[in-house]
């Protein structure tokens, strides 16, 4: 009898992990749990309360868990970063870098480690492969076709690229923010949720009884009550400048550029006959330069940083842009590393992630860099 495949399954608590766990278990997985301990300030991140759960539901559904401590890498390779962009006059994307740099990034020897065949965690998209016939044409099978055998399962691959895709549920589909794991490691990932909508999980954790915790996140999980104002002032102080419009003149004060961001209206502190919003922020001069909506509109901008799913040429296919996660894709061309909208959207904003999609699929992403006049 063929053994069955070793999955590690990252569990925070919640009923997303938790559900992707019993999941991979009802399949027929070999499923070990771990929980990261990667913060130890205050926050939401990785709570006694959180990693109780865990230990609950892995024992609820017969598996072992493991806790891990990566509290040094996160600090270094997220908070810094955080703290970094901000400081530099970017608005960073954590959660991004986390799935890039620790949860797919330096965790990832951990697979090999546990002598384990796949990672998986409860993350709404799909993994799909992008295969070709010998016309050419393409079509999208999921990665991980299973068969059961048995108690076992085995995994049928077919040759062909992995890509990223939209989930089943809309709402919550997070190709966004995973949109940084690196390609190569794609093939060794399972998302057990891509197919299914948020109430047929929270049903399948009722229905099975998971002890597992209900609450959604939303905000950095490692700033308490998602104060990020606090925060960045705990870290990194206060540095007065002006507040300008576009011709320069000052209206006001700032404690910081860190504590504003491209596209912000309220919270400046000056009084004008319009609504003003924050246009750039002026690192060299530390000014923060305000003016009208209309100023904060472009259509053109550079990615750094890029991360690429496909090797085939983009060129000539319909591709879109996600410029913040919850904002609608935009249609769009591509050239190198300029990526041009069909049309203007408000605050590009630095830092950020731009997102290119072909279809439901995530060809390319990477770190806004400036927008181009």
């Amino acid at each position: 009898m063929m053994a069955s495949p070793k999955v590690l399954v990252g569990m925070s608590g919640g009923v997303d992990s938790s559900v992707a766990a019993y999941l991979l278990k009802q399949q027929g997985f070999d499923v070990h749990g771990f929980s990261l301990k990667m913060w130890d300030e205050d926050g939401r991140c990785c709570s006694r309360e959180d990693i109780e759960a865990a230990i609950a539901v892995s024992r609820k559904i017969g598996i072992p868990h493991t806790i891990i401590d990566i509290r040094a890498e996160f600090r270094q390779e997220v908070v810094e970063y955080f703290l970094s962009e901000y400081r530099n006059g970017r608005t960073p994307n954590p959660c991004a870098v986390c799935n890039q740099r620790i949860r797919f990034g330096s965790f990832w020897e951990q697979v090999d480690d546990f002598g384990a065949d796949y990672l998986s965690t409860g993350h709404y998209t799909r993994n799909t492969r992008n295969t070709r016939t010998p016309s050419g044409h393409s079509h999208d099978k999921p990665e991980h076709t299973l068969r059961s055998q048995g108690h076992n399962t085995r995994i049928i691959e077919e040759s062909g690229e992995f890509l990223l895709s939209r989930a089943q549920d809309n709402k919550k589909t997070q190709e966004y923010f995973l949109s940084l794991i690196s390609k190569e490691r794609l093939a060794r990932i399972i998302f057990p949720l891509g197919d299914l909508i948020k109430d047929e999980v929270r049903r399948i954790a009722k229905d099975n009884d998971l002890p597992c915790i209900h609450r959604e996140s939303q905000d950095v999980c490692f700033i308490p009550d998602g104060d990020t104002h606090s925060f960045l002032c705990k870290h990194l102080g206060q540095r007065p400048g002006d507040i300008v419009d576009l011709s320069g003149k000052v209206l006001g004060r700032h404690r910081g550029l860190w504590c504003h961001t491209i596209g912000q209206r309220k919270g400046l502190g000056i009084a004008a006959p319009q609504p003003l919003f924050v246009i750039s922020l002026d690192i060299e001069n530390n000014r923060i330069i305000v003016g009208p909506r209309s100023a904060l509109a472009g259509d053109s901008f550079r990615l750094t940083q890029i991360n690429r799913f496909t090797d085939r040429d983009l060129s000539g296919l319909p591709l879109t842009c996600k410029i913040r996660y919850a904002t609608p894709e935009v249609p769009c061309c591509l050239d190198g590393d300029e990526v041009t909208l069909n049309h203007p959207v408000d605050a590009i904003t630095p830092g950020q992630l731009g997102v290119i999609y072909w279809g439901d699929k995530v060809v390319l992403a990477g770190f806004i860099a400036t927008q181009l006049v």
